[in-house]
């Protein structure tokens, strides 16, 4: 009989806490890549999602919530987007009844961890792997960027205003990405409360 296979998280720590910021993996979530097919497909691709999801698909690099906030879809260049939604939420599917013939869909759920880093010195941690500007003029809630976190590339978005940053980064380098925010993160001032779990 043969062994089941389960799950293996990327990265093997828990949260790391340091002076009110929290750096952490995110829930397993399931990410699908939109391409559109060349010619009409793009219209055709946008006016789908629209008229199945609810949502304008950004046409810079932003973040889209579907209304009941279950869905979201970020820009990732040109006629290309991904579309995120909690584990189990059948989205490839639904995906696939509603554009599969104007545009390639690819699940990158197992290719893809998010780490998500959060607290109110967050912005000025980030900046120190990240090499582009994170003031909130110029980088706020629901921008994207397809970027580096030190050498690794990531996709990183800005989920809010406390700010919260999720990097999303192939599973590969997400033990690499965790380890590099450890660091930047134990240069900060620390207490005896700072724990990695």
């Amino acid at each position: 009989m043969a062994d089941q296979l389960l799950p293996v998280l990327p990265v093997k720590y828990g949260s790391l806490r340091v002076g009110g910021m929290t750096f952490e993996q995110s829930p397993l979530a399931e990410t699908v890549s939109l391409g559109a097919f060349s010619g009409d497909g793009r219209d055709a691709l946008v006016n789908r999602i629209h008229e199945a999801f609810g949502v304008m698909l950004p046409e810079h690099p932003r973040a889209v919530h579907t209304m009941d906030g279950r869905c979201a879809f970020l820009w990732n260049g040109p006629s290309q987007w991904l579309a995120i939604a909690e584990d189990g939420a059948g989205l490839l599917s639904r995906l696939r009844e509603v554009c599969e013939d104007v545009c390639a869909l690819t699940s990158q759920s197992d290719s893809r961890a998010i780490l998500k880093l959060s607290g109110p010195d967050s912005r000025e941690a980030a900046s120190r792997l990240v090499p582009i500007d994170l003031h909130p003029r110029a980088f706020g809630k629901d921008h994207v960027a397809s970027t580096l976190a030190g050498h690794i590339p990531v996709i990183m978005w800005q989920t809010d205003d406390v700010p919260t940053y999720l990097f999303l980064v192939f599973r590969s380098l997400a033990a690499s990405l965790f380890h590099d925010f450890s660091v930047v993160l134990n240069g900060f001032s620390s207490s005896e409360m700072d724990t990695c779990v």
